[in-house]
């Protein structure tokens, strides 16, 4: 049994077996809701193909594809959001309980159907009203609720001209290279099930660059304008290790991307037009299309040689991360990000700790439960954004966004983000 907000919570620390610590991060809850918000996890077997394209042997059963058999959960999930919509249309105490809405969201999780859970909750906070329920049901969907900048930061971008902006060129998977590397096997506690039968290629390190290094470097220079006091630290003091609340242990700097003018809407840019088809392309067996992919809420990590210069190795709790690299390698020594177990993946050797650096504009992608950590730099500044990405897709059904909304007469919450370009998002009222 799994909380529903721990699937979508990015980073779960979890010690390996070198190492003694163990610290679970949960979203926690002051009320009576957790019980409702458990989800189970499926543990399912197929036969195994081999993709030539990719590097990496496929599974038969491909994500959003439509299951075979009874519909009957299907039916029964339907059926439940039907006597909710009754109650929406009777603006009745179920209606207006964010209770009601977690259990048909948890639902939707123990049937697989993860977009539908998603969209359920952001529903279920517009009907709610008010400031407190609906706080109760973003606590509950955590991080997969993107959190938008202040009215003043967002009147600030709107006239800022960040570069790319208005630039909707494809991406060209042709004009950028990637050495693969593999791990001894693919995560077997991924968030969405195993996805490969083996780890061959499941590291991939782009030997170009992905973004122009020239938006890099004005991503790096905004946060260092605008925002320089709101780095959160915990290195300066010993006794200032874990005061963010967030983890329990020391991280590096992190500054929110919502917190500066212009940074959100150029990374949303950027996820759309080249590091969604990216991804897709590095491991298209396990994601149906670029629109299948939402990232967490996102940040800045800063690592500083003379105060945080290393982040322990860990898991997150994501279907993919990946690492974007802001500033160029020789802007400091050491850093990368460690992988304790992996080979290149035409070596024919044994597998081992191994450092993945990529340059500027450059990314490192991989499984989120593959054990991983920010190697030491010893000199310099490395600056990078840390992607937690997680498949935003109905397994069961293979159905479109929102289709258990319209198909009970649910009105969805207005789309944001990401959801407001999705061609897989049922529009409201159909």
């Amino acid at each position: 049994m799994l909380l529903l907000a721990l699937v979508l919570h990015p980073m779960a620390w979890q010690a390996s077996p070198w190492q003694l610590h163990h610290a679970h991060a949960m979203a926690q809850h002051s009320g009576s809701f957790v019980p409702m918000m458990m989800a189970k996890t499926k543990a399912k077997k197929s036969k195994p193909k081999k993709s030539a394209a990719s590097g990496v042997a496929k599974v038969a059963r491909g994500f959003g594809a439509p299951a075979k058999g009874s519909n009957a959960p299907l039916d029964k999930l339907l059926k439940q959001a039907n006597t909710l919509s009754r109650a929406c249309s009777e603006n009745s105490a179920d209606a207006m309980d964010p209770r009601t809405w977690i259990q048909l969201a948890a639902e939707a999780a123990n049937l697989e159907e993860y977009a539908e859970a998603r969209v359920i909750m952001e529903a279920g906070m517009k009907y709610c009203g008010g400031e407190e329920k609906a706080a109760i049901i973003a606590q509950a969907l955590g991080q997969m609720r993107r959190t938008g900048p202040l009215a003043e930061l967002k009147e600030a971008a709107a006239t800022l001209d960040w570069p790319g902006k208005g630039d909707e060129s494809p991406y060209n998977p042709d004009a950028v290279r990637f050495q693969r590397y593999s791990s001894p096997e693919w995560p077997k506690d991924c968030p969405r099930g195993t996805m490969y039968p083996s780890g061959s290629g499941a590291i991939a390190l782009s030997t170009t660059a992905v973004l122009d290094p020239d938006e890099c470097s004005w991503v790096v220079k905004q946060a260092e304008r605008t925002a320089r006091e709101k780095w959160v630290s915990d290195h300066a003091n010993a006794a200032n290790i874990g005061k963010d609340m967030i983890w329990a242990k020391g991280f590096p700097d992190r500054l929110w991307l919502r917190e500066v003018p212009g940074l959100i809407e150029w990374f949303e840019h950027r996820l759309r037009t080249r590091l969604f088809p990216m991804l897709q392309g590095l491991y298209p067996e396990a994601i149906p299309s670029a629109d299948a992919l939402r990232c967490h809420d996102a940040f800045i990590s800063r690592y500083d040689a003379d105060g945080m210069a290393s982040l322990e190795v860990h898991q997150d709790t994501t279907d993919f991360t990946f690492t974007i690299a802001l500033n160029p390698a020789d802007d400091y020594d050491g850093g990368g990000t460690l992988f304790p177990s992996i080979k290149p993946v035409d070596d024919d050797g044994i597998f081992r700790n191994l450092v993945v650096k990529p340059d500027v504009g450059c990314v490192a992608s991989f499984p989120g439960r593959l054990h991983h950590g920010g190697n030491a730099i010893t000199r310099g500044e490395r600056y990078i954004i840390p992607l937690f990405i997680y498949l935003d897709v109905n397994k069961l059904s293979g159905k479109p966004r929102g289709w258990v909304l319209a198909e009970s007469g649910i009105q969805p919450a207005q789309p944001t983000g990401l959801d407001v370009y999705s061609p897989n998002l049922l529009p409201r009222g159909s």
